[in-house]
């Protein structure tokens, strides 16, 4: 399940943002070794030969072409996660604050949009790992940057340690001096 999460993810990023998060998670813990192997299996970035920018154009047009054709909607990909959660839509969408018109209009218009903060509220919610909140963030068009959003920072390290308890996520957030993430 990983390689296939973390392949789907990487077809969107560019070499700068895999290298960040390589970077965050350090090339020696599991995740990253994960990482690391993937591409060198793929033979993009990471190797020992530098390529032509041809090259990298044409893998990396390759790879989006894939992408597309298995890209899943944002809205797919979060039924799956409820599902497996085993939640109701209810539960969730009123567990981030949103409300019903907005929860459907995401799920029968392609187009549609909520913001970056909802979308890692649900990531909270429905107890998503890092991969699968990152994935799901892109998805919704969106990207992780904790090096530079201290919301994205403080998520990620929640979400790393497991921590998925509201009031003490937002009690971070309050301790740091952040806008609280579930009592706006």
């Amino acid at each position: 399940m990983y390689k296939k999460l973390l392949t789907e993810v990487l077809a969107r990023l560019d070499e700068g943002q895999i290298m960040e998060i390589i970077e965050e998670l350090g090339k020696n813990s599991s995740l990253g070794k994960e990482l690391c192997g993937i591409l060198k299996e793929d033979g993009r970035f990471l190797t020992d030969t530098p390529m032509t920018m041809e090259e990298i154009k044409d893998i990396l047009n390759k790879e989006l072409d894939a992408a597309k054709k298995q890209r899943r909607e944002f809205f797919e990909e979060l039924i799956y996660f409820v599902d497996r959660a085993q939640k109701t839509d209810a539960q969730v969408y009123n567990a981030i604050g949103m409300n019903r018109t907005l929860w459907y209009r995401l799920r029968d218009n392609k187009n549609a949009r909520t913001n970056k903060r909802n979308v890692l509220k649900m990531a909270i919610i429905l107890h998503l790992d890092y991969w699968e909140m990152y994935y799901l963030l892109n998805l919704a068009g969106y990207s992780l940057m904790p090096a530079q959003d201290p919301t994205d920072k403080i998520v990620s390290y929640c979400i790393r340690s497991k921590i998925y308890d509201c009031k003490q996520i937002d009690e971070l957030f309050f301790e740091l001096g952040e806008e609280p993430l579930f009592s706006e």
